[in-house]
């Protein structure tokens, strides 16, 4: 399976070369185009979806983008609330006018969040392609608060996770809280995992 070789080329990196950022981002965006490329088989043909990207011509990628932008604004929020500069990114690097944290701690919730979601909303035809503005592949407003709603409702909806019942946004809030004390005590960053 590639995703084990993905994790045993992880495994294997030397954490003290100059360039260890680029070769985890390099072997992330390969095991992103792996799970985009199966992704694609849960979505009907006719929406169009080829590739992920983020300049969207297709109801999947409108989508993912909005949502990715809502669940950005979660993140960032409780990066602020915790004292973090979300400006100031671990793996991701500084760039003008990224919240590169927000994009380090994004990545473990997008899948549970908003793809599950987006999947969702396209193969219940509740978002068609017909709530996409072909002018500007934006998506119109009552499909917009569709989504709002739906990934809201997950944000805040409970599971079990280590043994508690807590909602998405607690263990957002948690995950910037353990990175406090990663930075300032020294403590384990234990990243939030859940599987499909």
């Amino acid at each position: 399976m590639k995703m084990d070789e993905y994790v045993k080329q992880l495994e294997d990196l030397n954490l003290n070369e100059n360039n260890v950022k680029m070769q985890i981002m390099g072997i992330e965006g390969k095991a992103s185009n792996d799970y985009w490329n199966c992704v694609k088989h849960f979505i009907p043909k006719e929406i169009g979806f080829d590739l992920r990207t983020k300049k969207p011509t297709d109801l999947l990628n409108s989508m993912l983008n909005y949502g990715y932008a809502i669940l950005a604004s979660e993140i960032t929020k409780s990066i602020l609330l915790n004292g973090l500069d979300p400006y100031c990114g671990l793996l991701h690097y500084d760039m003008d006018m990224r919240t590169s944290l927000t994009f380090d701690l994004i990545e473990p919730f997008r899948q549970q969040i908003v793809d599950k979601t987006v999947i969702s909303l396209i193969n219940r035809k509740q978002v068609k392609t017909e709530d996409v503005d072909n002018r500007n592949n934006l998506i119109k407003l009552n499909a917009r608060k569709l989504i709002v709603s739906k990934i809201l409702n997950k944000m805040y909806s409970t599971i079990t996770y280590n043994g508690q019942e807590m909602s998405y946004a607690d263990i957002i809030e948690s995950q910037s809280k353990n990175l406090v004390n990663t930075i300032i005590n020294g403590d384990e960053f234990k990243a939030f995992y859940l599987t499909w």
